[in-house]
């Protein structure tokens, strides 16, 4: 007789399968900033005092367009619920617009990123 497998225990795997990668990324992104803060440290204090506010405002940017962004997604989803696509259409290319208009501030303020 085959020993039954504990819901709990399926459910703890399952959970530790997506959070595994996402617990991966956020120390390889906090490696990455420590690296940043070594390498910039020796060129100085001003260098390093530059790089943490030209961080810290990346982030704020990028924390912005993603919060407005993020609304993008359960709308689609309610949409394709309801068996509406038209509607789940829309609301996509309503948020690629909204991207685009959210890039094109910090792309016009960094056109060396537009050259190859």
């Amino acid at each position: 007789m085959a020993a039954e497998r504990s819901p709990i225990l399926s459910e703890v795997r399952a959970t530790l399968g997506i959070a595994a990668p996402l617990a991966a990324a956020n120390l390889a992104q906090m490696a990455m900033g420590i690296t940043n803060t070594i390498m910039v440290g020796e060129l100085g204090a001003a260098p390093l005092a530059a790089a943490g506010l030209g961080g810290m405002l990346f982030y704020m940017m990028a924390m912005l367009c993603q919060g407005v962004l993020s609304a993008v997604a359960p709308l689609a989803a309610h949409a394709i619920g309801a068996d509406d696509h038209p509607t789940a259409a829309r609301v996509a290319g309503a948020g690629l617009i909204v991207a685009a208009a959210l890039a094109l501030p910090v792309i016009s303020k960094f056109p060396s990123l537009l050259k190859s």
